[in-house]
């Protein structure tokens, strides 16, 4: 299947509609100054990562709610244009999205600086998001609108990924979020030379599963083990979706070793002390990480028969609710 297939869908649509909307979406704010710099601090206050620091936490909510503000909104828009009944109001959200992109695009948004690995961390994550939600509502852009925010995705996801060349950057479930971020900007972009990028990430993180379905690297974050590989596993399982889009089974790569990875969560959510024995310390109650469990009970009822209880439907950095995401994905009839 080309890269190019998922934007041809709803061409047809998308001239049929275009005339029932005004040239500026009725209810589409203008969207904030983009934000080319970043400078997060670190909100755990141990060396480990497994203890939150309230000061620091505090800190950090305050100086990347810029940022969580654009990317909800975004993803938000991109889940209307694409779960929306009446096909106006999903142009109209899906115009509106593509404004706040455009704008951001143009002015250079996350191509700054970034002052701390936590902005780094950030900019993979926030495109992760932006680019999984452009890919929602691509087929509605202008050409000059695709020109303008591909390009921009591509340069960032390329920024953002240099940041992990040096060896004294760790590989975890950061590696595997970048993973995401450059597969989304991959399949949305037309980009066969980002999508092989995240092929290579992905078998990374297949190759840090031991055999027992852990990520050492988890384990090492103490009381909070059990939440980082869910947290892990929200890239990875949406990585295997857009490849299965694309025709290609990534489930089954290094003989299934994702499935070994969801048993072993699935497995520490019913039965927490078999974590803790691993990682050596009680874990943290947490929810479980937004969206994997939704796709991945959905492809594979008779694995995991319905979502984790607890867990959301969706994240920002999964481009929104997985609903939207998943019909987007689905094979066009």
């Amino acid at each position: 299947m080309k890269l190019r297939h998922l934007a041809a869908c709803g061409a047809i649509f998308l001239l049929l509609s275009a005339a029932s909307i005004p040239a500026r979406a009725r209810d589409c704010a203008a969207p904030p100054p983009a934000v080319r710099d970043i400078a997060l601090p670190r909100f755990y206050g141990d060396a480990t990562g497994s203890i939150v620091d309230p000061q620091r936490a505090a800190a950090h909510k305050a100086a990347v709610a810029p940022l969580d503000d654009f990317v909800r909104h975004v993803t938000q828009l991109s889940d209307k244009a694409v779960l929306r009944t009446k096909p106006g109001a999903r142009a109209e959200a899906a115009q509106c999205a593509l404004a706040w992109l455009s704008a951001w695009a143009a002015g250079g948004a996350l191509l700054g600086r970034m002052q701390t690995k936590q902005a780094e961390y950030q900019r993979k994550w926030d495109l992760a998001g932006l680019a999984l939600a452009y890919l929602e509502v691509r087929a509605y852009a202008r050409p000059e609108q695709r020109r303008s925010i591909s390009g921009w995705l591509k340069e960032t996801a390329d920024r953002a990924r240099a940041f992990f060349d040096d060896p004294g950057h760790k590989r975890n479930n950061h590696w595997y979020w970048m993973g995401l971020a450059l597969g989304a900007v991959g399949l949305a972009t037309d980009s066969p030379a980002h999508w092989h990028a995240a092929r290579a990430v992905y078998d990374d993180a297949l190759a840090d599963i031991a055999a027992d379905g852990s990520l050492p690297h988890e384990i090492a974050r103490k009381a909070r083990a059990l939440h980082y590989h869910s947290f892990a596993l929200m890239p990875l399982v949406v990585l295997a979706e857009l490849a299965q889009s694309r025709g290609e089974d990534w489930y089954s790569r290094r003989n299934g070793a994702l499935h070994r990875l969801v048993s072993f969560t699935v497995e520490g959510f019913a039965e927490p002390a078999r974590v803790a024995r691993l990682a050596g310390t009680p874990q943290e109650q947490t929810r479980p990480g937004a969206g994997w469990s939704y796709l991945y009970a959905r492809r594979f009822p008779e694995r995991l028969a319905r979502p984790l209880a607890g867990a959301s439907d969706g994240h920002r950095w999964l481009g929104g609710k997985v609903d939207a995401l998943a019909a987007t994905l689905a094979p066009k009839r």
